[in-house]
């Protein structure tokens, strides 16, 4: 392929990547499309073959997200937990990390470590770590498929 459809790939994967990480389930159904759109774009003589399995897993990975969020809801941790390590993950992408943790507490206000029962710390955690995982996993499929 030539070196510039090879980026635009590599783009779109980071893409899918990073709508799964800020999107959540829509994010997930987003990437499902556009992984789809890269394995009909590279794969057109066997894209069922690959593209039923490829669903099978994306609903199952989904399934488990929706699960994750469901859980975190019923805990009593605040949501903002999980937006506020996100955007401390933005601002370490365009500052440097120490310049990042001031902006992030700052800006968002909320302590890296709640005072809540560890449990209920996990289970609030756990959706973003779930989508942390999605989008690498999205990024190493696309890339083997490529």
């Amino acid at each position: 392929m030539a070196f510039v459809v090879l980026i635009l790939l590599e783009w779109l994967l980071l893409l899918a990547a990073a709508s799964i990480f800020m999107g959540g389930i829509r994010g997930a159904l987003v990437a499902a499309v556009i992984l789809s759109g890269i394995v009909w774009y590279t794969h057109p003589d066997n894209f069922w073959s690959l593209e039923v399995p490829f669903l099978i897993g994306a609903s199952i990975c989904i399934g488990v997200l929706l699960y994750f969020v469901k859980k975190a809801g019923q805990s009593s941790i605040v949501a903002g937990l999980a937006g506020g390590i996100a955007s401390l993950v933005i601002f370490g992408a365009f500052f440097t990390p120490l310049l990042a943790v001031i902006v992030w507490a700052l800006v968002v206000g909320t302590g890296l470590i709640p005072k809540i029962k560890l449990k209920e710390v996990v289970w609030g955690v756990s959706p973003m770590l779930w989508r942390a995982l999605l989008g690498i996993l999205c990024i190493v499929m696309g890339n083997l498929m490529i």
